[in-house]
């Protein structure tokens, strides 16, 4: 019995049958209908936030390197939940943008347009929607040391300058090449770039979940520390050479050393210290459905003026409650952006180059960031492969 009813029944009892002659009742009845109705509004607020904060499902297989593992959502080893919304794709056009369309409601055969959807298309089951859940492998690697394969640094830092207004997107993942097949889902980029992007699960028109060759993994460690200092003196100074690594810290000047070359850590967090969340270095998976380690620098809030800044990628020897079985060696390489590669003869075009230093099992950037306002208040999100 809803709460108004049951007030006017109690009220009504109260009052000798004379309660539609009492105004401050009737009052009362209308204000606790209106906190009825608000609660119910609350409510169905709540759940659409509730499915709009879904989180993106794991598409790419994943490697515990120090047995430690992140909460996914589904199951290992489920058949794929569908029951969520779904584009048409059908490829991409000569610029990398995707060929797509959001099915017409009406008629689910044409686009939201009414045109029909290209040749060869496939439907993409949206991530961030909880009617469409997976997950794809997973293996525990923590009885042998997990020595990277390769390293991706997110191409916004490695191609274009910042400025102290900006929102700096600090992406890097790590890749293992696998002895054996993990199984991997395809996805499909539908919409949107950078923090609007959007990825789904392919799906054939006959119904058959797409796999990919689950060859490689990337690799969760919550060993990784990401550590940001302002350096003293542009990037190029050759006296950064001399630069020592003190591990949980940053880098520093040698004892005695004559020049001051960087500052303190402005920002300086583990994985297995914090949570996650804003103000926290995390692993995450992304709308791409890999693993990455993420954090958004908030440039206005956290700098100290404009100038070279580094940052440092690491593995911390002792880890929460587990030791480090994460490691950087000679043969680990660094994923180079291909805009990088062709305009590297050309001169500075902006953006790091990150550096591998393997004996400290940590890499680094060194990146710009330029005193005039505007030019990316919006982080670039999906900067990794």
């Amino acid at each position: 019995m809803g709460v108004a009813v049951r007030a006017t029944l109690f009220l009504s009892a109260h009052d000798g049958g004379n309660l539609m002659n009492n105004r401050g009742i009737r009052n009362l009845v209308v204000l606790l209908s209106l906190l009825l109705l608000l609660a119910l509004l609350t409510s169905a607020v709540g759940a659409r936030k509730g499915e709009e904060t879904a989180g993106n499902n794991l598409s790419f297989p994943v490697i515990w390197a120090e047995g430690v593992q992140k909460t996914l959502p589904g199951t290992a080893g489920m058949s794929p939940i569908l029951t969520g919304n779904w584009w048409y794709w059908w490829g991409t056009d000569a610029e990398g943008n995707p060929l797509s369309c959001e099915p017409n409601p009406a008629n689910t055969d044409l686009c939201l347009d009414n045109s029909i959807p290209g040749e060869g298309w496939v439907r993409a089951y949206l991530q961030k929607d909880g009617g469409n859940i997976w997950q794809a492998d997973s293996t525990d690697w923590s009885d042998r040391p997990v020595n990277v394969n390769r390293i991706d640094w997110g191409d916004n830092l490695e191609s274009v300058d910042w400025y102290t207004r900006s929102k700096v997107r600090t992406e890097v993942v790590l890749f293992q090449d696998l002895p054996e097949i993990l199984q991997e889902y395809q996805m499909r980029h539908v919409s949107g770039w950078g923090i609007d992007e959007v990825h789904g699960l392919a799906v054939t028109p006959e119904g058959a979940v797409l796999e990919g060759p689950g060859l490689e993994a990337t690799i969760y460690s919550n060993c990784a520390r990401l550590i940001i200092q302002k350096l003293y003196v542009p990037r190029t100074d050759p006296r950064l050479a001399d630069l020592v690594w003190v591990p949980g810290e940053g880098w520093d000047e040698p004892e005695g050393y004559p020049s001051n070359l960087i500052n303190s850590a402005l920002f300086n967090s583990a994985v297995h210290e914090g949570m996650d969340g804003p103000g926290y270095y995390s692993a995450e998976i992304n709308v791409k459905g890999r693993i990455i380690y993420g954090y958004t620098w908030n440039v206005r809030r956290l700098n100290e003026g404009a100038g070279d800044y580094r940052i440092t990628f690491s593995l911390d020897a002792v880890c929460g409650s587990v030791g480090q079985n994460t490691f950087f060696t000679e043969e680990t390489e660094i994923i180079v952006p291909l805009e990088t590669e062709t305009l590297a003869e050309g001169g500075d075009s902006g953006g790091g180059t990150a550096v591998l230093v393997p004996e400290n099992d940590l890499t680094y950037i060194d990146i710009r960031i330029l005193s005039r306002g505007g030019g990316g208040s919006r982080a670039i999100i999906s900067g990794t492969r």
